[in-house]
């Protein structure tokens, strides 16, 4: 390696390991949402989050972190499991929050109801989830918020119908 590419290296590994940029803030969450009224069926989500937060931009008040989650999909009178994981990035200015998770999850049924009557058929079993949260924190552990969610399979399936929600956003923070 050259001196340019190692004087990279060295950089980005004091700006990421540097006491600054450490976060250790864990986030529970509950989540529940109904799809956009554009859908024909009627669509809920229930899910449980959980995030570490572990790398902070500096005094910016906004943070990375990594998590799972764990919840159901319920169209209709069908639920499916729904199980994955990803990334949360957000910011705090005062009480208010916004962020934006980005995940994958897998459904353990992703076809409801039957052809031709309330059919609704998501492509397969692993879709990708992309949303944006607004929240006020109520006080240093428990924030409130709304987060707008998009599901997909980002075409890795021959149907990609995608999904749409609003959810209410309950955190814990600790």
């Amino acid at each position: 390696m050259d001196a340019n590419t190692l004087s990279r290296i060295a950089l980005l590994t004091a700006l990421l390991a540097s006491p600054s940029a450490m976060a250790n803030d864990n986030i529970v969450v509950l989540q529940l949402g109904r799809a956009f009224s554009n859908e024909k069926l009627d669509i809920n989500i229930a899910d449980a989050k959980f995030h570490h937060m572990f790398w902070r931009w500096a005094d910016s008040g906004c943070q990375f972190g990594l998590g799972v989650r764990g919840g159901t999909l319920k169209i209709e009178d069908e639920d499916s499991a729904r199980l994955g994981g990803g990334a949360r990035i957000e910011c705090q200015w005062g009480n208010w929050v916004t962020w934006l998770p980005g995940e994958m999850v897998w459904l353990d049924q992703y076809q409801f109801g039957t052809r031709g009557h309330g059919y609704k058929d998501y492509g397969g079993p692993f879709q990708f989830t992309l949303g944006i949260g607004l929240g006020y924190a109520i006080t240093k552990n428990w924030l409130t918020g709304y987060q707008y969610e998009h599901m997909s399979n980002a075409y890795m399936y021959n149907k990609n119908p995608g999904l749409d929600s609003h959810t209410l956003h309950i955190e814990y923070r600790f």
